[in-house]
């Protein structure tokens, strides 16, 4: 068998709006608008760069079913780029993008392949050798079922079988489930690489034979995606041995960042300890414009200070200018305070009071965060409720009860010091 290389996509999400993002400077504005349109750029020109023989896109490609006119010409313009260079596209589609949203009738190059609703089987040749054989299949609506996606299993005589699809291997609380799979079952269909879509953080389940991989998504679009995102680039070994690299090809970068003020005695040591945290976001960000969030935590001074008037939106304000000024670029999304009043927390759960009471109920929830989630899922899991309420991640719910703890601090401490 001749050795070959691929790239390995999914969840693009193309003309996605960012969330969470509020009074954006005009320039990152408009930067951020085009950023997912800039990644899957990204994503050619590592193809073309490499020279890979062809490209795996495993569903998501666009942010909803009916999809952009836009986001549809980006999309093709991208394939056309790759076909040119003798490159084939295999694409299938997912939940967000299924095949009963509108599409534009676009011509697609000949070397590209659009998996449809029933699960097929296309040959690749490396050469004059069929070497490679996608099994792929796309979503033909959203409301799908537990058997959708199944059959699919080793067939015909090349030597490097591949299933494209769009699915939920094991648990991920951070996505819904989707035609769920166990590896086990991906397993029994004896094939040689799983290209896996759906989860937006890159994850390989298992390296070896069969390798099965989720990508990630190529760009951040809100603060729960954070870090690097990208696609593999993949090198098959005349052997059939998978060497798979992460690639990332963000254009913009999430960061999250946390700042303990317990050891800063002044406001000018908290602003000189959030340009640190600013400059090394940049560093980190590798020459690409950064999206970040800090969260401000601990006990100390400053926590009175901090929750003074306008003193938080100020000091967001001046790290934005900073920010903007420098290259590549960093934006503040929010600075969150989630500090407290210099008290032994520990001893004060322990008290027999009210505020002791509320404390420990904090705590529990704290330690046991699947409490609180079924107490507020009622809400959004009303019919009439989810149409307008998006269901908060575990980390968002932790977020509020740090809030509330805070709060409780604020007001009873007060109140009994008064």
């Amino acid at each position: 068998m001749k050795s070959f290389s691929f790239i390995h996509t999914a969840d693009l999400h193309l003309d996605s709006p960012f969330r969470g993002l509020r009074q954006v400077d005009g320039e990152i504005a408009d930067l951020l608008k085009d950023a997912t349109f800039r990644a899957f750029d990204n994503v050619v020109e590592l193809a073309l760069k490499n020279k890979v023989d062809f490209l795996l896109v495993a569903g998501d490609v666009y942010d909803a079913a009916d999809r952009s006119l836009r986001a549809q010409l980006k999309f093709a313009d991208g394939l056309k780029k790759l076909a040119v260079a003798g490159i084939r596209s295999f694409v299938c589609h997912g939940n967000h993008d299924p095949l009963d949203g509108w599409s534009a009738s676009l011509h697609w190059p000949d070397g590209v392949h659009i998996f449809g609703p029933q699960l097929e089987s296309v040959s690749m040749s490396i050469g004059e050798e069929e070497v490679v054989l996608i099994h792929g299949i796309s979503y033909p609506h959203n409301q799908i079922d537990d058997s959708f996606g199944r059959g699919f299993k080793r067939q015909g005589s090349q030597p490097f079988q591949v299933g494209l699809f769009h699915c939920s291997v094991g648990s991920d609380p951070a996505h819904e489930i989707y035609a769920p799979r166990t590896q086990e079952e991906l397993l029994t269909a004896n094939l040689d690489y799983w290209a896996l879509g759906h989860v937006h953080r890159h994850r390989v389940l298992k390296d070896g034979h069969p390798f099965i991989a989720y990508p990630g998504t190529t760009q951040g679009r809100h603060i729960r995606e954070t870090g690097p995102r990208g696609c593999l680039l993949v090198q098959v070994s005349g052997s059939g041995e998978v060497s798979a690299r992460f690639e990332p090809v963000d254009a913009a970068r999430w960061f999250s960042h946390e700042l303990h003020i317990d050891d800063l005695e002044t406001e000018g040591d908290l602003v000189e300890a959030l340009e640190g945290v600013c400059e090394e976001t940049r560093n980190e960000a590798q020459e690409r414009p950064a999206i970040m969030r800090i969260s401000l935590r601990g006990r100390g001074p400053l926590h009175s200070v901090l929750r003074r008037g306008q003193v938080v939106e100020d000091l967001t304000e001046r790290l934005r200018e900073i920010g903007m000024e420098s290259k590549p670029q960093v934006w503040i999304e929010q600075i969150l305070v989630n500090t407290s009043t210099a008290i032994d927390l520990d001893s004060r759960r322990q008290s027999a009071d009210f505020l002791g009471e509320v404390l420990r109920v904090i705590e529990g929830f704290r330690l046991e965060p699947e409490q609180l989630h079924e107490l507020v899922c009622e809400l959004y899991q009303d019919r009439r409720g989810r149409r307008f309420l998006e269901t908060p991640a575990e980390s968002d719910l932790l977020e509020v009860l740090d809030e509330v703890e805070i709060l409780c601090l604020d007001e009873l401490v007060e109140e009994e010091s008064s």
